[in-house]
């Protein structure tokens, strides 16, 4: 069972006020005094707040303690906690807390501050990053990851951290202890493996929080660690899962990049989905895999059974259709047709076409569809090559060649700089980069979120573009969902939806590998932030959703100028009802004159949120029918006429990363939320609940909402 934080309570008795003024009966609640207390409706500020955005635990419990007037129990709480309908809270001395206008951001208003040496990060190094609450405490803690040895004690090389979330605006390194990163192979008690790709579920459905590490793996080889699963306790600490798993392909050729937890048959188990790039010296990627869990602890190949096979590169016609092996750096798995099922991706390196495979419910089970082009998901319509300068100075020095009498003229300054750095034919092959398997996107990661509201979900593709390769490159950009349910998806562009950026200089790269979607303002409308790679002058960058569909950049001064800042992750790691971004940092491409916004090491940097806001947070738990961390459950929340829609998930996005477990929404100036639950079973059993705002519940399948504020540990 999850776990939140533990306290003492108080009876408290007050009056409630509805929206229409009538007194309803006196109710007596218990106001549990916690770390995770949050101001009531009608306070812009979280109570004992000393700086804005930041919450004093301290203060908030002696709050709640000893003024009635801010103890976060806007709206009628019944017997099972669940809120009906107020805007108009009484406390016992009689004074009335309003539901008042929720925090506004303007341009101009700092929307973060760098607390990473308060929150005691430094030396934490690192490019990728998950949230998860891998206690089950109902606080986030942080995965930072990498994939070498990590030596414990003193001056030890460490490329990963798995951070516990103190509650007191702290993070302590848990690594050693949880038994994350044990070896099977050659046990340890000094050492530890890391992985290429970390991802978090409950695999065995006992409550408790497990995770999938994924590990490169050179064919024929037996003696290096493998993908493993490892089990949780509930307490943080892991064990090693069965070692005659399936899923650890001890001897075959793999290169995890990415992965989601997944149930993709909707049987009440997680799955994994699971894509690989290209070995070491292959001419050829590997095929990408979905496992699925056989309800023992070990997971079964079954790809070609459910239709997710793929053709070596061979052919142009399997390599335009995108019927061929992908070369994969990101998965993503989300329900875009609002059927109940899942559908996969896996975004491509290389120009290559991403997979989309749709899922489909037939007599033999749910099977998979490749919609990979039909739904404008594998590359986008910019076919016209002819701006690449390195075909044009090809077609300076083969002017016989197909096409070439279309090509502008080059200039011989820029085809000498090109020769020089990749070769004598720059970077391009004539036959084959005219077509489209080859004109598409160095794609990182794809997010899935519903960014315009609309009750489906939207897609954030992230891509490495160079200013030479030219227009048929694709773009970092929003595809938005039409909702017909063979799944097609619209680029309206950049330029319309205004997720534009200005470059320094004729020549550039962009290095978008990694993002996050999330309302930084809880306006109710998510907010893009795109993160920097390892190319200079790439920064993170963050834009405003101020009209559905339309966005505006914010100023790094209000935001925070990050460069090289690679890696993200967003959650509200405080408990102050706003959300906290952590980015990372890598080094590559920092030598000499290259390196001169770099950082001198790879530390991240945790940047808290000043803004507040009022906002509604859920934590979902599985019942029967549905896996424990209740990965894939549809949430709509609807508030102030506007309703949003959120998934839990299971992982995603390049190298690996997880958004937080708990589910935020802004709520604008809305104090309270209806919201249903759709819970990711067969049956797609759901719930409805009238919750009060500024709060955070557990939400049990088949049970009353509870506000986690009044939740004591057993």
């Amino acid at each position: 069972m999850l776990r939140l934080a533990a306290g003492r309570s108080v009876g408290k008795t007050r009056r409630v006020a509805s929206e229409e003024g009538q007194m309803k009966s006196v109710v007596r609640v218990e106001v549990t005094l916690l770390a995770l207390v949050v101001a009531a409706c009608g306070s812009t500020e979280p109570a004992g707040t000393g700086d804005a955005g930041v919450t004093d635990d301290a203060a908030s419990a002696d709050a709640v303690a000893g003024d009635a007037g801010v103890t976060g129990d806007a709206g009628i709480v019944g017997d099972a906690g669940v809120v009906g309908d107020a805007a108009v809270v009484e406390d016992v001395s009689g004074e009335p807390l309003v539901c008042t206008v929720g925090t506004r951001w303007k341009p101009g208003d700092a929307a973060f501050k760098d607390v990473t040496e308060a929150w005691g990060l430094q030396g934490v190094r690192g490019a990728r990053m998950n949230a998860v609450d891998y206690d089950s405490d109902g606080w986030t803690d942080l995965l930072v990851h990498g994939g070498g040895t990590n030596v414990w004690g003193e001056g030890g090389g460490r490329d990963t951290w798995l951070l516990r979330n103190t509650r007191k605006r702290t993070f302590e390194d848990a690594t050693q202890a949880s038994g994350l990163l044990q070896r099977r192979l050659t046990p340890s008690a000094d050492e530890g493996q890391g992985a290429s790709v970390y991802v978090a579920g409950d695999v065995d459905n006992d409550g408790d929080i497990d995770f999938f590490l994924g590990r490169g793996m050179v064919a024929g080889a037996t003696d290096t660690e493998s993908s493993e699963i490892l089990l949780g306790d509930g307490e943080g600490h892991f064990t090693l899962g069965p070692a005659d798993n399936p899923l650890r392909a001890v001897g075959q050729a793999a290169v995890p990049t990415s992965a989601a937890f997944v149930d993709y048959d909707r049987d009440g188990l997680l799955d994994l989905w699971v894509v690989h790039n290209m070995p070491g010296g292959a001419q050829q990627p590997l095929q990408d895999r979905l496992w699925r869990n056989d309800g023992a602890g070990r997971f079964v190949d079954v790809t070609q059974y459910v239709g997710l096979s793929t053709l070596p590169w061979s052919t142009l016609q399997a390599l335009n259709g995108a019927l061929s092996h992908s070369w994969a750096w990101a998965a993503t798995a989300c329900d875009l047709n609002n059927d109940g099922f899942d559908e996969l991706l896996s975004a491509s390196y290389g120009r290559v076409p991403n997979h989309l495979w749709r899922a489909e419910l037939g007599e033999q089970g749910v099977r998979f569809v490749n919609e990979s082009v039909a739904s404008g998901y594998a590359f986008d319509e910019g076919m016209d090559w002819r701006d690449n300068l390195s075909a044009q100075c090809h077609c300076a020095d083969v002017p016989t060649d197909a096409e070439c009498g279309t090509v502008p003229e080059s200039d011989p300054q820029v085809c000498a700089q090109l020769a020089a750095a990749f070769g004598p034919n720059y970077r391009w092959s004539h036959p084959d980069d005219r077509q489209p398997w080859r004109l598409g996107g160095n794609s990182g990661t794809t997010v899935c979120a519903d960014v315009d509201n609309d009750g489906f979900f939207d897609l954030l593709t992230n891509e490495i573009k160079h200013s030479d390769v030219g227009s048929s490159s694709d773009e970092s950009e929003l595809l938005f969902n039409t909702g017909e349910p063979l799944v097609r998806l619209v680029r309206p562009g950049n330029a319309v939806t205004g997720l534009t950026r200005v470059h320094d200089g004729s020549y550039w790269d962009q290095g978008d590998i990694t993002s996050a979607i999330y309302d930084f303002d809880n306006d109710g409308w998510l907010d893009v932030h795109i993160a920097a790679s390892d190319y200079p002058t790439n920064r993170a960058l963050l834009w405003r959703q101020v009209a559905p569909r339309q966005f505006q950049e914010v100023a790094p001064a209000d935001f925070f100028e990050r460069f090289r800042a690679a890696g993200v992750v967003a959650a509200d790691f405080d408990h102050d009802g706003d959300i906290d971004v952590v980015t990372g940092h890598t080094r590559m491409r920092c030598e000499g004159q290259l390196g001169a916004d770099c950082q001198p090491d790879d530390q991240i940097h945790l940047h808290q949120n000043q803004l507040g806001g009022h906002f509604l947070q859920l934590r979902l738990q599985g019942g029967t029918g549905s896996n424990g961390a209740a990965i894939g459950a549809r949430v709509e929340v609807t508030a102030g006429g506007v309703t949003q829609t959120g998934t839990v998930d299971g992982g995603h996005g390049q190298g690996s990363t997880q958004r937080d477990p708990m589910l935020h929404f802004g709520l604008g100036d809305a104090c309270k939320a209806t919201v249903k639950v759709t819970w990711p079973s067969l049956t797609r059993e759901t719930q409805t609940f009238e919750l009060a705002g500024d709060r955070r519940y557990l939400v049990v399948q088949g049970q009353s909402a509870v506000d986690a504020a009044r939740d004591p540990m057993p």
